[in-house]
């Protein structure tokens, strides 16, 4: 019947009658008896005073509340009447002698019938006298207030009282509590401490006591309270027993959290003990916790978690991640919030590996495509980031369908750390993608940023390119190995095909031959192209390697129209015009404009879909079956055939060209370099007209020539 938190609590009792014999089990909370604890506990210094404080509280409490309230005496109070639960507050037990202070009869007083169970060396004088009366008279705790004595000498020297004489030694108890031990043993009953009041003594009010003492009293603290306590926390807490604060302080803790009573301030003095714990005790502990945590609206503590997911995520199982944390932290990604927001994206990073390909693919990549168009700048540039590192984790379908998508698309953002990290992503995941979406994508993406205004983004830009290419000359190399060892084994039965190979072999040299001496041609003309990358003459020379510190490509306007100024407000990031240079430049938006001709784009894919059949081919075989198509569908465009070029140029160039022989062979040669171009440089406006066209046309046309030309290969 007797309930208090310090005292042992009875669970159930069961009675079986066996063969004639009555058995009675009493149930309690699970307990370890005192001795064990301090033993395997092997506390020292102020770590094991504190514990023993914080002990001899719990019992005074219980004591107290025996004698006072309930005016009954214990009778037997020593280390053997103490047990300690698994969270280490100690429990008073051992109620063989309970009895009234003042019984209405000797016959219902078990402290006078059976007074032998306890021992000599625990004994006040007036019972080991059997003085009955002076019991009776003494106050309620005068017998128990002694047994505390007697309890206090045993926990702090850590041994048995074996005499009644060994309470004169006082070399192990602490200064603190020396006067309220010395009262507990008055030789006179009615001057004994009362055991009420040793519980409310300044000797057990130790930081540990205070601290425990708080928290049990929680639901009565005002906020203010809470918030001074919780923020002055991690501070005490070193300065407290380990195991306590593991096993006591811990559950509590994650208890108040769980249930509102603990601000979101305390989560980290949460997290602060489990990094003290190994790794079961962790999950055991801590996840649950932690698990549980995520479900709660308060955004305080949501944003806690997100903040300090670092630290514990790992600690995660799959299973817990993908049922119990995960749906919850999702919430986060349509938050009103833009940090909540931003800090449901972080967590992904250790999330995210933690997730099936289930979640990933129909879950997660939809939000992180929202949040890829996200108002936040800053978010935008996350998402991408955090695709770049998720990369390793999602499924080859699911990299192919995804990534280049969301890397293209940061590359067009207004914000110039989203496209950075764009491109940064593209190059952190290069192995994912195959060549010919490099050629066809990444590429072709990362062109228009090496002339972007902000110079970080330029070189990462040209650093891109410059890596793609390789990736491409790489690939090149190889396709050229398998064609020439597919070729070598083919067998002399094939003669003929070996002949035809020749012919092919033989037009494919004085194909790139023409490219390489139109090129020259052109070049011992005048300059082809210029303001090269890098700021450096003849940069992608032969002689001359890429500059290491990109700068802006010169996109000059034509002489006939005013300079153009970058359009960076649409996303589409421009370079600044160089007014000196608008005579020979690549021509303004209508010049541009003939390069997307609908032709021209299906003579490319025609051009791409050969290329690819004959990936597996030789080289010259690859360049027969080219002329042959492009002789017969065309050409690269309708203006840029060699048949209208040659007739074109001709025109354009009245004397010896339109005559036969080799001199109408060289000027005709000379002419293929300056092919007019679509737009208005190729309309003609009287004498100046011829002149910007032959200028114009030659940068463009030995652009395209430069492709498959020498400087290709200098790249």
């Amino acid at each position: 019947m007797v309930r208090h938190p310090n005292v042992l609590a009875l669970r159930d009792t069961l009675e079986i009658e066996e063969k004639g014999t009555t058995s009675i089990f009493i149930i309690t909370e699970p307990v370890t008896p005192l001795i064990d604890v301090l033993e395997e506990l092997e506390l020292a210094g102020n770590a094991r005073e504190e514990f023993v404080t914080m002990g001899l509280f719990h019992v005074a409490k219980a004591v107290g509340f025996l004698n006072n309230d309930c005016k009954l005496i214990h009778g037997n109070i020593c280390m053997r009447a103490v047990v300690v639960t698994p969270s280490l507050d100690w429990r008073l037990h051992g109620f063989d002698l309970l009895s009234e202070h003042q019984p209405t009869t000797s016959i219902d007083w078990p402290l006078m019938h059976a007074s032998w169970m306890v021992g000599a060396q625990y004994k006040p004088a007036e019972l080991g006298k059997s003085d009955w009366q002076a019991v009776q008279q003494a106050p309620p705790w005068a017998v128990d207030a002694w047994g505390l004595g007697c309890l206090m000498q045993e926990v702090c020297s850590g041994h048995f009282l074996t005499r009644t004489e060994d309470l004169r030694n006082v070399a192990s108890i602490s200064k603190a509590l020396l006067p309220d031990y010395q009262r507990l043993l008055a030789s006179q009953p009615t001057r004994r401490l009362n055991t009420a009041k040793l519980a409310d003594s300044a000797a057990l009010r130790t930081k540990l006591v205070e601290t425990i003492s708080f928290m049990e009293s929680l639901a009565v603290k005002d906020s203010n309270e809470k918030d001074m306590f919780f923020k002055r926390l991690p501070t005490v807490l070193p300065t407290l027993p380990l195991p306590v604060v593991q096993k006591k302080v811990l559950p509590m803790l994650a208890s108040a959290l769980e249930f509102g009573g603990a601000p979101a301030v305390a989560l980290g003095a949460l997290l602060q003990i489990g990094k003290s714990l190994d790794e079961d005790n962790f999950a055991t502990q801590v996840v649950p916790a932690l698990s549980k945590l995520f479900a709660s609206n308060d955004r305080t503590i949501r944003r806690s978690l997100l903040e300090s997911i670092d630290s514990y995520g790992s600690h995660f199982t799959q299973a817990v991640v993908e049922a119990q944390v995960y749906p919850h932290v999702a919430t986060g990604f349509t938050d009103s919030n833009a940090y909540l927001r931003e800090l449901t994206l972080k967590s992904m990073l250790v999330l995210a590996p933690k997730l099936s390909q289930k979640t990933l693919n129909q879950s997660l990549l939809k939000f992180l495509a929202k949040l890829q168009v996200d108002e936040e700048p800053g978010i935008r540039a996350n998402t991408t980031i955090l695709l770049g590192n998720l990369a390793s984790h999602l499924s080859e379908a699911a990299c192919k369908r995804v990534l280049l998508n969301a890397f293209t698309r940061a590359l067009k953002d207004t914000f110039p750390p989203a496209r950075i990290a764009g491109v940064r992503a593209m190059l952190a995941t290069a192995q994912r993608h195959s060549p010919e979406e490099i050629a066809l994508r990444a590429i072709p993406a990362l062109g228009p940023l090496a002339v972007d205004p902000i110079a970080e983004v330029r070189n990462m830009s040209l650093q891109g390119l410059q890596t793609f290419t390789k990736i491409l000359l790489d690939n090149a190399r190889s396709l050229d190995e398998t064609s020439t060892a597919a070729s070598e084994g083919e067998s002399t039965a094939g003669h003929s095909n070996s002949q035809a190979m020749g012919s092919s072999a033989t037009w494919s040299g004085a194909g790139l031959g023409w490219a390489m001496s139109s090129i020259g041609l052109a070049r011992s003309a005048g300059p082809v192209a210029t303001g090269p990358i890098g700021g450096a003459p003849n940069s992608f020379s032969r002689t001359s390697a890429p500059s290491s510190e990109p700068t802006n490509l010169v996109v000059p306007a034509p002489s006939d129209h005013p300079p153009r100024a970058p359009e960076t407000a649409s996303g589409r990031p421009g370079g600044p015009t160089n007014s000196s240079e608008d005579a020979e430049g690549w021509g303004d938006d209508e010049e541009f404009g003939a390069l997307e001709d609908p032709e021209e784009k299906e003579a490319q894919e025609r051009l791409r879909r050969l290329n690819m059949r004959a990936s597996t081919a030789s080289r010259t075989d690859l360049a027969n079956s080219s002329r042959t198509t492009l002789e017969r569908q065309g050409s690269w465009d309708s203006e840029s055939s060699l048949a209208s070029s040659h007739s074109r140029a001709s025109n354009m160039a009245p004397g010896p060209a339109a005559d036969s022989g080799d001199g109408g062979a060289e000027q005709a040669r000379k002419a293929h370099v300056s092919l007019p171009t679509r737009g208005r440089g190729s309309r003609g406006r009287g004498p100046r007209a011829a002149t910007r066209v032959g200028t114009s046309s030659m940068k463009l046309r030995a652009s395209k020539l430069g492709k498959t030309g020498d400087e290709f290969f200098e790249f």
